[in-house]
């Protein structure tokens, strides 16, 4: 089973003690630890932040057989940035992941730097159809001809088209609390990567007001930038829940991962950069030991 998850550099400290305390559990598993560093403008996903890559603890993930991914997520790429060529050629080793949303970046990559294995970003869909229509599940398709694995929109995890896809390909989000079918979807995270792209460094410069209104959920409180406010992410959208039961994508419990592992699918993702040390560390005790035993 492999896991990607959040936070390589971002809560290197973090993972290091975890995988230390639980190490007879994570040698098991297949584990890539992800994030966006070095305030790179290809990065995407949410906005820089002063994280920088140290050699010593990519030696330790190396040691313990752990790989790493890069979130070369925005939508928008110069092939010719120094910052992101440098990463490339930093991290260039066979199983390290380069996580991205523009099939440029992806083409570049495969012809300069081969070892890498890819994964298409959630970011890169915006607005789908419920129930999953043929143009989203053609889209599908045709990713799976590039990418090893595909983040898809939670919300077709468990639409009756989904088992008809790749499922080898397919690295599921455990812990998505995004409003289900959230309109502002793809829109909100060009926003985000746009930052990256108009700033060196978004939060000094931008300023931190700006971009938290811009980073956070749109349709929250914590958010002004579009200003609905008629939904909690530490809750989920309580109503869909209950409608939707077993078949509600997003935040998964034990009996929607155990279909899925039944169904074929190897590759989880959990997410958890924003989170503090304990909520952080909650989440990995539930989908790593908890709902991994299943």
């Amino acid at each position: 089973m492999r896991y990607n998850i959040a936070g390589a550099f971002s809560k290197s400290k973090q993972l290091k003690l975890y995988f230390l305390k639980n190490k007879n559990i994570i040698k098991n598993l297949d584990i890539t630890v992800y994030d966006g560093i070095n305030s790179c403008s290809w990065n995407g996903g949410r906005i820089n932040r002063d994280i920088i890559y140290d050699n010593k603890t990519i030696d330790y993930y190396y040691r313990n057989n752990i790989s790493i991914g890069l979130t070369f997520t925005n939508n928008i790429i110069d092939l010719d940035d120094k910052l992101g060529n440098k990463l490339l050629k930093k991290f260039h080793k066979k199983d390290n992941v380069i996580i991205s949303a523009n099939l440029d970046l992806l083409k570049y990559v495969k012809n300069n730097y081969p070892l890498y294995k890819h994964t298409r970003s959630i970011t890169s869909f915006g607005k789908i159809s419920l129930p999953m229509s043929d143009d989203d599940f053609n889209h599908y398709k045709f990713l799976e001809k590039y990418y090893d694995y595909i983040v898809p929109r939670c919300e077709h995890v468990f639409d009756k088209r989904f088992i008809d896809l790749d499922q080898t390909k397919y690295e599921i989000m455990l812990n998505d609390t995004c409003m289900y079918n959230c309109p502002y979807y793809g829109e909100h995270f060009q926003e985000i990567a746009k930052q990256n792209r108009l700033y060196n460094k978004p939060w000094q410069e931008g300023g931190i007001e700006k971009m938290t209104e811009i980073e956070e959920c749109w349709i929250s409180e914590r958010s002004t930038y579009k200003k609905p406010k008629i939904f909690d992410p530490n809750t989920g959208n309580e109503k869909t829940i209950e409608k939707l039961g077993d078949n509600y994508g997003m935040d998964l419990k034990s009996d929607q991962i155990m279909k899925l592992k039944k169904q074929g699918i190897n590759n989880f993702k959990i997410t958890g950069r924003e989170m503090n040390f304990n909520d952080f560390n909650n989440e990995l005790n539930l989908y790593l030991i908890d709902h991994g035993k299943i």
